[in-house]
């Protein structure tokens, strides 16, 4: 049993490390290699290439690319002219202006690339600083005055309070006399209990409660009342004691409410041939007090709402004036320490791209202006001219034709792929078959059929070559291999086409950061060359490292 069990163990621990070495040599996930390049400023060159073949020289007709009305004629039929002579001209002022605009807007572009990359100059360093300094004193006297507006908000409303409990102690005093007086006329002829005198004893109760708290006191003596303490007269020596706003508020509102009841009590008594004229004297004296003392105690509410209304509104006013202080103080700040800082690198290459598309504006404009004028591509003889001054004419409708002081021309046919790119008065070096590749000539482009040719039902346009000198050594029919200089950037950042991938329809280059480990950063891409290099127009700078493929490597 023991040497069965020994065998297992062996040829279990033989499996484990059979099994590990496999894992480890075809399982096991192999680093990710790089190979990177260092971006470099270059120059970037757009060809099409295409085969044509050589013929004897026709006459060349020429047409504006835009419509437009004729301004000046410069030549007649039968004129000799030079290759880029001026034949025909339209009108261009609008062309013009939209020129010198895109110009403007260049020339701000670029001030403004300057004075990013030059950085804070000493003098906007200290207006910054005064102007932070300014904007901390604003807010400092804002402050002072939001306190002086508090205090004397304050000191004001305390002042219409005392004003209050002053007015309120008087008109107690003033409706406690006037009971008195009341109790006396009562006592001399209501104090029977017929209906008139309980209606006045009645009216007395309410008076008494209200004023000084007593229950019951429709019938009482003024000895009985002058004992009383409640009511408003309680509400007052509570305020007198504690005059907080709640207490004195308490106090002035039972106290108008007392003497409205203290008036009615009076009011109650009829003005009878019972009463004395002392005893109507005083009556109508009281009533008349009483008015006066609902008055002045009404005055007294009025005045401190009107305090606490104008206090609210001041302190408002000047706690936005802090308010706004402080984020003037803030934005101050701000733009003091963005001054100190120094322009971020961000920045100035979100300028500098700002800086190149107000340059191709102005290329495009540049570009519009030249269609307003007809140019001879060659050396020749003017065999037609239709242009009238005043006249409009349509775009590609021929008006003049120049034929060719050179023997011969070249006819090819440009794909429709690439026929966008090719245009009037483009260079193109020429190869011919007969003399291969070590001998090339120099060529134009003059004309660029508008209307397609069907070859092998494939859409071609006719695109005709002159040479741009005699040569005896070219002869007609021979197989010409011609490239067309399209477009050209010089000074550029140039990156390999394989370098750059796309993903959700925007390009992306792998750029080494931290280690060996690339990640992915959006480009804006230019001008794609005809050796594999493309432009970056954003999103890299000279000198980044960058994969030389946008797909991983494995060694």
């Amino acid at each position: 049993m023991k040497k069965g069990r020994t065998k297992t163990y062996v040829i279990t621990a033989v499996i484990v490390v059979v099994g590990g070495f496999f894992f480890w040599y075809f399982g096991a996930p192999t680093p990710v290699a790089y190979h990177f390049i260092a971006v470099k400023k270059g120059t970037i060159i757009e060809e099409v290439s295409v085969t044509g073949k050589v013929r004897a020289a026709q006459d060349v007709s020429l047409a504006f690319e835009k419509s437009g009305r004729v301004a000046r004629t410069y030549v007649r039929v039968g004129d000799r002219v030079k290759a880029g002579q001026s034949l025909v001209e339209l009108e261009s002022a609008d062309t013009r202006a939209d020129l010198a605009q895109t110009q403007a807007a260049l020339e701000s572009a670029r001030a403004k690339l300057d004075e990013l990359k030059r950085g804070t100059r000493t003098e906007d360093l200290r207006l910054a600083e005064t102007k932070a300094a300014n904007a901390q004193k604003a807010l400092d006297d804002a402050a002072i005055n939001l306190d002086n507006v508090t205090a004397k908000a304050s000191t004001d409303l305390e002042g219409d309070y005392g004003d209050a409990l002053v007015a309120v102690g008087k008109s107690v005093n003033i409706a406690t006399n006037s009971l008195f007086v009341f109790t006396d006329i009562q006592f001399a002829h209501y104090s029977a209990y017929d209906q008139t005198s309980t209606a006045i004893a009645d009216a007395k109760a309410a008076a008494v409660s209200a004023l000084l708290g007593g229950v019951g006191m429709g019938r009482a003596t003024n000895d009985a009342i002058g004992s009383l303490s409640g009511g408003a007269k309680g509400l007052l020596l509570k305020a007198q004691q504690d005059p907080t706003h709640a207490n004195i508020d308490a106090a002035l509102a039972a106290g108008k409410s007392a003497l409205a009841k203290v008036k009615t009590a009076l009011e109650a008594i009829p003005g009878t041939s019972l009463l004395t004229s002392t005893e109507s004297t005083n009556l109508n004296t009281e009533r008349n007090n009483m008015n006066t003392e609902l008055v002045a105690l009404t005055g007294k509410q009025d005045a401190i709402a009107s305090q606490k209304a104008q206090n609210q509104s001041n302190i408002s006013t000047a706690e936005a004036s802090v308010t706004s202080a402080q984020n003037a103080l803030a934005s101050a700040q701000d733009e003091l320490a963005l001054k100190e800082a120094g322009t971020a690198a961000e920045t100035i290459a979100a300028q500098e791209a700002a800086v190149r598309e107000a340059e191709a504006r102005v290329q495009g404009a540049e570009a519009q202006l030249a269609k307003t004028v007809v140019r001879s591509p060659l050396a020749g003889i003017v065999t037609k001219q239709d242009a009238k001054v005043g006249e409009i004419v349509s775009a590609n409708a021929p008006l003049v034709s120049v034929i060719s002081d050179a023997k011969f021309e070249i006819e090819a046919f440009v794909p429709e792929a690439d026929v966008a790119k090719v245009k009037r008065d483009d260079r193109a070096s020429v190869t011919l078959d007969a003399y291969g590749d070590d001998v090339i000539f120099e060529a134009i482009v003059v004309a660029v059929d508008p209307a397609e040719t069907m070859i092998e039902g494939v859409a071609t346009y006719k695109t005709t070559f002159v040479f741009s000198k005699d040569d005896a050594r070219i002869k007609s029919g021979m197989t010409a291999n011609i490239d067309v200089l399209t477009d050209k950037r010089e000074n550029v950042l140039a990156v390999p086409q394989r370098s750059v991938g796309v993903k959700n329809g925007t390009s992306f280059i792998l750029v080494k950061e931290q280690g060996d480990v690339p990640v992915e950063r959006r480009v804006v891409i230019g001008l794609r060359g005809s050796d594999g290099m493309v432009e970056v127009r954003e999103g890299i700078k000279e000198g980044d490292q960058i994969a030389d493929s946008s797909q991983m490597l494995t060694p």
